[in-house]
């Protein structure tokens, strides 16, 4: 092949396009054309060239998802599944423990092209060209190593902030374009513009090489008089167009699989609400358009500076009014901001992954320093403890915690603290959607009452009411349920025998893959992005077991769902009922002691604290004492009563006695 020649992959993409818009131009008949100057604009043309302005962008639409759905299946099929069947085929078998299994599949080498590479390697060059649509699915994955291969997992996550860099004489025009009409005449500001072309210099002049690249955007370390190190972030050139691109292709596929019917034995004559209309049930066009929507969100970097002050107001160490959450978030200036620029405060900090390996056992395998390990471990749990805080509490949310965006960060007096970074989403969770998570929680993990978590959903109106008013769902939604806690909530018998409860183990990556799909198929009203809300938990906890294997999410999730039931901050009445239930039993709803036992003991072990440490936690609350006290005077009520009975219980065995000594 000589040097000039186009690879096999790029001529086919370009022979494929060339046939695609023959056929969508041999489809629009010839009387289908926007009308020209010389047409009268009478209401018939007015119509006609409205409908034909319509027909025309529907097919460029469609050609648009034509030519993407080429471009993908050509990248995909090229770069990744060529040379991986290539291998599966050399080596006439599937991974298995014998051979290595996934493990060493993934690390293997093949040349390709001109270049040796691992699978893993390849598979995250072709999401990386893709790009972001594709590279958010591969950084979900890279944040996991707890499930997916550790070398899979270590090629994914260059996708977080080591991408392949665009020029920085690239990077520098867009700077200039979108900062130079803001620069002020001379000393002042007569124009209303915000900046200085002094700063402005300053700024360019440092903008030479990337200190991080990620798919949407690039990183550059820079200087601003009177303000100190910046970093600046230029939004890649023709991102959003692919984005659109995506959309288009992935929207479509979504409304194709919408439309197909349900087989002729799957139907139902008796409702045609019900499931067995469609073959596919799940809202697939609402799912996508949600994730879609979350990769436009993170596109503006006018809407990350408004993220970034309200994220501050709330937890910054420096002016955050929250109690529970103190984090470094970065300083941003507003008048450097733009669509595609974004200038804030320079942060110096490690990622939380980021641990040496300088010690070797006698094989010759590297070891992770044992304290770096905890430090870093340490850190990991108060973003989780800072992530639960957000999504519980306050209800505003940094729903992207990677790897890449949370840094271990010293302080002056050689201290550490948690640093975020990467503001696109922000999210807002409601109130009734802050119940439902806690109620769900303690039900199931307290109780392990599926049909009560059902009603909850109900309850709440977090479920349309002709779900639940339809037997046939109600009951499938019950199923589905606990099937998704049976998988997500793992209950190991307790050494001890008897009925001690041992630790469940959350499985956060199957409560999720479980969610995803129930939150579609029984049309749960949740708000944006909740799902991918509940993936920053999910990466949090990933990022934590790869540094430390038997770490338990629950642990640090019990004293929020407690003081959260305790508190009960919405005053609702579905949280007071559910607080209610864990206390008491029967049909005249006293007071179970056996019940208490049991959930302070449950509580003590999810924490790993004493039991007297659980209930002085549970009395420090004004909710507590008062709930303290109302058993305390049942149980006093109780004992009284009961007494009073056995007294008149005696009594009357006195007089029966003397009757009888009398005859």
């Amino acid at each position: 092949m000589s040097a000039n020649a186009k690879p096999e992959s790029e001529v086919l993409l370009e022979l494929v396009e060339s046939i695609l818009v023959d056929e969508v131009n041999n489809s629009v008949e010839s009387d289908v054309k926007i009308p020209t100057a010389n047409v009268r604009a009478n209401d018939n043309t007015s119509s006609s060239t409205i409908n034909t302005s319509s027909n025309t962008t529907s097919n460029n639409q469609a050609l648009s998802a034509l030519q993407r759905a080429v471009e993908i299946g050509t990248i995909l099929g090229g770069q990744v599944m060529t040379p991986i069947l290539s291998t599966l085929i050399n080596q006439r078998n599937w991974p298995t423990a014998d051979n290595g299994g996934w493990e060493s599949f993934w690390s293997t080498t093949t040349s390709f092209n001109g270049s040796t590479t691992s699978h893993a390697e390849r598979l995250a060059m072709a999401l990386e060209e893709l790009g972001p649509t594709y590279v958010k699915f591969g950084q979900a994955l890279g944040s996991r190593p707890d499930v997916v291969p550790p070398s899979l997992a270590t090629a994914l996550s260059a996708l977080q902030d080591d991408m392949t860099p665009f020029d920085g004489s690239l990077a520098r025009d867009v700077v200039w374009n979108e900062l130079s009409g803001r620069v002020a005449d001379g000393d002042g500001d007569e124009r209303g513009t915000t900046i200085q072309k002094k700063d402005l210099e300053a700024l360019l002049a440092k903008i030479t090489q990337p200190v991080a690249a990620a798919s949407v955007g690039q990183v550059y370390k820079a200087y601003l008089p009177g303000k100190g190190d910046v970093a600046v972030k230029v939004q890649r050139p023709g991102v959003r167009l692919i984005v659109e691109r995506d959309a288009e292709l992935l929207l479509t596929v979504a409304k194709f699989l919408e439309s197909l019917p349900a087989l002729p034995s799957e139907k139902s004559s008796s409702n045609a609400n019900t499931k067995q209309n469609r073959l596919i049930n799940t809202q697939l066009v609402s799912a996508t358009s949600e994730f879609m929507s979350r990769i436009f969100e993170e596109l503006s970097y006018k809407n990350e500076v408004n993220n970034i002050m309200t994220f501050a107001e709330l937890y910054s160490r420096n002016e955050g009014s929250s109690k529970d959450v103190s984090v470094i978030v970065p300083r941003v200036y507003p008048e450097f901001c733009t669509e595609n620029v974004l200038v804030m405060e320079w942060i110096d900090g490690t990622k939380l992954t980021d641990v040496e390996t300088t010690r070797t056992n006698k094989e010759g395998d590297y070891t992770m320093n044992e304290d770096a390990v905890k430090e870093n471990l340490a850190l990991v749990k108060v973003a989780i403890d800072s992530t639960l805080s957000q999504l519980l509490v306050t209800g505003v949310l940094h729903a992207d915690p990677h790897a890449g965006n949370l840094l271990k960060v010293s302080l002056e007096d050689g201290s550490i603290t948690l640093g975020y970074l990467d503001f696109g989403i922000l999210s807002t969770i409601p109130i009734q959607v802050r119940d439902a998570l806690i109620c769900s929680v303690a039900l199931q993990v307290f109780s392990r009452d599926v049909d009560a978590v059902s009603s909850l959903f109900g309850e709440l109106q977090l479920i349309p009411q002709h779900i639940l008013d339809d037997p046939e769902e109600k009951a499938a939604l019950a199923d589905a349920l606990e099937y998704t806690f049976e998988n997500s909530l793992i209950y190991v018998d307790s050494p001890g025998g008897g009925d001690e409860t041992a630790i469940p183990d959350l499985k956060f990556d199957k409560l999720l893959d479980s969610l995803s799909r129930l939150v579609p198929r029984f049309q749960f009203d949740l708000p944006p992005y909740f799902i991918n809300n509940a993936r920053a938990l999910s990466t949090l906890e990933g990022i934590a077991k790869s540094l430390d294997p038997s770490f338990n999410v629950l642990t640090i999730m019990y004293p929020y769902a407690l003081n959260r039931l305790l508190l009960n901050p919405s005053q609702s009445a579905v949280v007071e009922r559910t607080l209610q239930s864990l206390i008491r039993s029967g049909e005249d709803e006293r007071i179970d002691r056996q019940k208490i036992r049991r959930l302070l003991r449950d509580s003590a072990l999810i924490s790993g604290v004493p039991k007297r440490r659980v209930i002085w936690d549970v009395v420090k609350t004004k909710v507590g004492r008062r709930l303290a006290m109302s058993i305390v005077g049942e149980e006093l009520k109780h004992s009284v009563n009961r007494q009073f009975k056995e007294g008149r219980s005696e009594k009357t065995k006195m007089k029966k006695k003397w009757y009888y000594l009398e005859l």
